[in-house]
């Protein structure tokens, strides 16, 4: 089926590029019309013409534009020589002046267009055409509305490929943005739990040393533990770097907080986000489910995650009794993820534990 869509696309595309020349065909209408007053000669030579003239439109239109001056030339000529054994020239000549107005510059346009008005005045003169006005009021015509249609085709293809070339810069600024916020994500995972490791391993050398075994063992269990979570907040992290729309995420951390027993009442209303304060609020909330894992009695909790216009609002209750609030790696990892997109972060302890960030959706880093 894949196979059978690609070729009906190649079908179409092709279509939208060559269908027009079906328009050509009105250059036959002398001949299908007024037959019988042609002679097999004059047939002969303007299906001769006519079919060197659409080979050479096509290599013309998908001719270089610096190279497309002896093919217009040729199409002229071709449209002159035909206007001797058929007056159905006029509808090439339009043709000849869409290839003139696609293909030059404005300067280069004013040569052609001069060029063309020639051509037709003289072909039609010199052939000694019957219907003369009827001639030059048609050629004219329509050279005049296909070669203007040839400009805006022209403004059209290049919009068209600033609009390609803007979209691939989009691409690789987000894939540069994304690699850095990896590089972060990874960086803080990694860097304290690492720091700690190593420095309660040379804890543990010096209290072996000093021959303070209960200590040391005790130390060396703390890195066991450690290296154990962090084995799992990598594997976490790159879990998360396989999904990262926000709205999945929290989906998951809902279903990590339920098979841990806790009644967790989840509020989310979001739409689209900014990729750079998604990447962050994925990290948030996911370092807020953390703490309630660790740290929540009762294991209840609400979080509620909305927006508007101009920011981002997440809040999370533990519903566990709350006395006094001891920032650790946790919260503070929140406060500075929060600082990086100027947002604000508070932890209050009244009858629970409440976290609130607030996260701007027009900051001007974020434009």
């Amino acid at each position: 089926m894949s196979s059978l869509h690609t070729v009906a696309k190649q079908i179409d595309k092709g279509f939208w590029k060559y269908g027009h020349l079906i328009f050509t065909g009105f250059y036959l209408l002398p001949l299908i019309i007024d037959f019988e007053n042609f002679t097999a000669k004059q047939v002969t030579m303007s299906l001769v013409f006519y079919c060197a003239f659409v080979l050479l439109y096509i290599k013309a239109i998908n001719c270089d534009s610096t190279k497309v001056t002896t093919l217009f030339v040729g199409l002229l000529i071709i449209c002159f020589s035909a206007t001797f054994f058929t007056s159905g020239t006029p509808t090439l000549f339009g043709f000849a002046a869409y290839v003139a107005g696609f293909s030059y510059n404005k300067e280069q346009r004013v040569y052609a267009a001069l060029a063309i008005i020639l051509a037709v005045l003289s072909s039609a003169y010199i052939s000694g055409l019957a219907k003369l006005e009827y001639f030059l009021a048609v050629a004219l015509i329509l050279c005049a509305a296909l070669f203007s249609y040839g400009i805006a085709a022209k403004r059209e293809q290049i919009h068209k490929s600033r609009e390609q070339q803007s979209a691939k810069q989009l691409e690789q600024i987000a894939a540069i943005a994304e690699r850095e916020r990896i590089a972060r994500d990874l960086h803080d995972i990694l860097g304290h739990s690492l720091s700690s490791i190593a420095l309660k391993a040379e804890l543990a050398s010096k209290l072996n040393h000093a021959q303070r075994y209960s200590q040391a063992n005790s130390e060396i269990d703390q890195v066991a533990e450690l290296a154990r979570q962090l084995l799992s907040d990598v594997r976490s992290a790159v879990s998360d770097l396989k999904q990262l729309n926000l709205t999945s995420q929290i989906s998951q951390l809902k279903q990590r907080l339920i098979e841990h027993g806790f009644e967790a009442d989840f509020n989310v209303k979001l739409t689209a986000l900014p990729a750079k304060v998604e990447g962050i609020a994925g990290l948030i909330i996911k370092e807020a489910v953390t703490n309630l894992l660790r740290h929540s009695s009762t294991k209840t909790c609400i979080v509620s995650i909305t927006q508007n216009q101009q920011q981002l609002i997440i809040n999370v209750i533990d519903n566990s009794p709350c006395s006094s609030i001891k920032p650790g790696n946790g919260l503070n990892g929140i406060k500075e993820r929060v600082e990086q997109l100027d947002g604000k972060a508070t932890f209050s302890c009244e009858n629970n534990f409440s976290l609130t960030v607030m996260l701007p959706l027009t900051a001007r880093d974020l434009q």
